[in-house]
């Protein structure tokens, strides 16, 4: 789990206007220039219905994120899709490093 300084808000999402920057199989990345580097993962409902689920993904996405933090400062929403849910780890790492590296 990232530390409480590197996660959004609900404040800092008020008014935040990111834009896709990346589209997989796994993730949809959204990001937003900034001062500092910060971190959200968002999971609708809709997509996956389990909590238990919801929280295994969140887990692994925070994980990824912790280990290819971007160098330059910005605002990351990372949107998992239900397919995190059944690939296998080194994918779903795989593509959030390759989606970092274009920051």
């Amino acid at each position: 789990m990232l530390p409480k300084s590197e996660r959004l808000t609900k404040v800092d999402f008020v008014g935040l206007r990111p834009r896709i920057i990346f589209r997989g199989s796994f993730v949809d990345i959204a990001v937003s220039p900034s001062t500092t580097s910060r971190f959200a993962c968002v999971i609708a409902k809709k997509r996956i219905k389990k909590a238990v689920d919801r929280n295994t993904v969140k887990r692994k996405i925070y994980h990824i994120i912790k280990d290819f933090k971007p160098k330059t400062p910005y605002l990351v929403i990372v949107y998992p899709k239900v397919t995190t849910l059944t690939g296998e780890y080194a994918h779903i790492q795989e593509e959030i490093r390759s989606a970092f590296a274009t920051l």
